[in-house]
């Protein structure tokens, strides 16, 4: 294609709304048909990104895109070199490849209105650590005969505290972290969720960052401790805008949740899709609930 001139300085749209020590932003503005990431990015990747990712279990989500001027086999090709050049240069800086991940949009989300945008032009990054299940409590010390067993009720919430998912074609493979609480009683407790199925996303990987809590109920009386066994979990959408149900069926006999499938609020999800799989709630520890 032919060359065209400097469109100016870097720019870096930081977004708010991020992870606990995490960093979310769009490096814009890059020069037309050219893959380099300018100073101004450089700049923000040594300060803000390059920290995170140098600590311990973190990750980053690099997405690059194109503007809709030439082809669009030829601005998908760009939109990659993009993101591989970020990656590259984060790797140079002491950043290991396994900790990062690897998209490409070319023109598919460029603006409508104009064939050449700034923000078209655009390498979009989020890192973060992943979450890390609380370490499995100490000992327990004998219980005596006459120590109450774990208390029961009818209404809880739960909520998501992070995941992974990854897929390869239809097959998708779900890690999921779930906190269920009895607040009346300060009861929590902490389970995965490993699971098989199918579904289809625009990144062969997905996180999902913590929820907020929601409320449910039993049907009949019952632990924190009691929700293991088999389970389905469904997924669609993207970011903050996600469906998910939840379907529980390892209860005691003759109980069952309300409704029979939980829509569950999750946090920010990075990756695009939906899929749903059957696998297992595996109890990892109850305890105290000391709050969020």
């Amino acid at each position: 294609m032919a060359s065209h001139p400097p469109t100016g300085p870097g720019k870096i749209t930081a977004n708010p709304r991020v992870p606990v020590g995490g960093v979310r932003a769009v490096l814009s503005n890059y020069d037309i048909d050219v893959d380099v990431p300018k100073r101004e990015h450089t700049t923000f990747l040594d300060a803000q990104v390059v920290p995170i990712l140098l600590g311990k279990n973190a990750r980053i989500f690099l997405q690059g895109s194109a503007s809709s001027t030439g082809t669009a086999a030829h601005n998908l090709d760009l939109s990659r070199r993009r993101a591989n050049n970020v990656a590259s240069y984060l790797q140079k800086r002491g950043v290991l490849a396994s900790r990062i991940q690897i998209d490409a949009v070319g023109e598919s989300l460029a603006s409508l209105r104009t064939p050449e945008n700034a923000q078209d032009r655009a390498v979009s990054l989020l890192a973060a650590p992943l979450f890390q299940p609380p370490p499995a409590p100490g000992p327990t010390p004998p219980v005596p005969p006459s120590a109450p067993v774990t208390p029961t009720a009818t209404t809880f919430e739960i909520r998501m505290l992070g995941g992974l998912s990854g897929g390869i074609g239809i097959l998708a493979i779900d890690q999921l972290f779930f906190e269920i609480v009895d607040r009346a009683h300060a009861v929590t407790s902490i389970y995965v969720y490993s699971a098989f199925g199918g579904g289809r996303g625009a990144l062969p990987l997905s996180a999902t960052l913590r929820g907020p809590f929601n409320t449910f109920s039993t049907s009949g009386a019952m632990s924190t401790d009691e929700f293991g066994g088999p389970a389905r979990f469904t997924t669609g959408g993207v970011a903050s805008f996600t469906v998910n149900f939840l379907n529980m069926m390892g209860l005691p006999r003759g109980i069952a949740t309300r409704p029979v499938s939980l829509s569950i609020t999750t946090g920010f999800t990075v990756g695009i899709g939906g899929s749903t799989s059957g696998g297992e709630m595996i109890l990892q520890f109850t305890g105290k609930f000391t709050g969020p």
